[in-house]
């Protein structure tokens, strides 16, 4: 109920436009074969990614240990437990940081926005040795985009058809509210999985054949799985400054045919995984509203060339203005 309100709020909040900072290779993607790169989430340039959820999960799991000699066998000191649930079954505790691990350690793709527009780290992260370009879509475009990717591909992805989703950077208020959330799932996992263990023996789940719906390992997957996309939002507070809002598309590695359409492109360290996500909705209207011509040595003619481009595949009535940061590529 909480990720839902958090959802609602997040609709709200979403501004009217959301730039996607791309180099002239980006630009041509998008305007001309219309689609837009979703990439792996351990091949971004935040090291950081996707680790700051899994480790509030493991030290909430380790902080509800109560039996001295689970203590022992985890190497960890005795705790104080505040009043939480306790876990005193060493396989709902272990099974609780598999779930988990394994959850937020599954493949992710993401696209980046962010609600400003004009932002100097941003032009010298995408422009390199040329000019770079900031494209404003349609936040509720995009929205549609992730939904109807979504949708086309059922059973590909865990997700509840949202796809746009704000990032959240872990500083201290959002840290406590990460770990209020955690601390409730947590608690809602140990709780159900101890009563299922101790309402049906082993042996009368197994005669039942129900085992897949009862065990720890299945109790866990069922609450940890919403962290996975909440793990791919979740931030370093360092990118404060990026305001950075996103399309997220969690794989189900379920799927035998999961690797079939994904492509590579090259990077500095390596081949860098991807999908190409369509922007041609069904009227083929793509929302597209404004482009800013990232800082450079001729303004004037990379926004007129822009235009032309433009004009050239159709788009009407797209604004197309310089940055006016004095900024100067090499």
């Amino acid at each position: 109920m909480e990720g839902q309100e958090r959802q609602k709020a997040e609709v709200q909040s979403e501004p009217e436009l959301l730039y996607h900072y791309t180099t002239q290779e980006g630009l041509l993607g998008i305007i001309e074969k219309k689609h837009i790169w979703a990439t792996h989430l351990r091949y971004l340039n935040d090291t950081s990614e996707g680790k700051i959820v899994p480790q509030v999960i493991l030290n909430e799991l380790n902080s509800r240990l109560n039996s001295d000699a689970m203590m022992q066998l985890f190497g960890m000191q005795p705790v104080e437990h505040s009043g939480k649930i306790i876990c005193e079954d060493e396989e709902i505790h272990s099974q609780g940081i598999a779930m988990s691990s394994w959850v937020t350690s599954q493949d992710v793709y993401v696209t980046s926005f962010s609600k400003e527009g004009n932002l100097l780290s941003q032009w010298r992260a995408y422009s390199g040795e040329s000019v770079g370009y900031s494209i404003g879509f349609s936040s509720n475009y995009l929205r549609a985009i992730g939904e109807h990717f979504l949708q086309d591909n059922p059973g590909r992805f865990y997700s509840d058809l949202n796809g746009l989703n704000r990032c959240h950077y872990f500083e201290k208020k959002e840290e406590a509210s990460l770990k209020k959330e955690i601390e409730d799932i947590v608690s809602s996992y140990i709780a159900e999985a101890s009563a299922k263990k101790q309402s049906i023996p082993e042996i009368e789940v197994s005669r039942r054949g129900i085992e897949g719906f009862y065990t720890p390992g299945a109790i866990a997957l069922k609450y940890f799985l919403p962290l996975g996309t909440r793990s791919a939002i979740t931030k370093d507070a360092a990118f404060y400054e990026e305001a950075e809002w996103r399309l997220a598309f969690h794989v189900n590695t379920n799927q035998i045919q999961r690797h079939s359409d994904i492509k590579f492109r090259t990077g500095r360290s390596g081949l860098i995984p991807y999908l190409e996500v369509p922007l041609i909705l069904k009227d083929e209207f793509i929302g597209i509203w404004k482009i800013i011509v990232g800082p450079c040595q001729h303004p004037d003619e990379a926004v007129n060339s822009v235009k032309m481009l433009l004009e050239r595949e159709g788009f009407k009535g797209i604004e197309v203005v310089p940055s006016r940061i004095p900024y100067r590529n090499k």
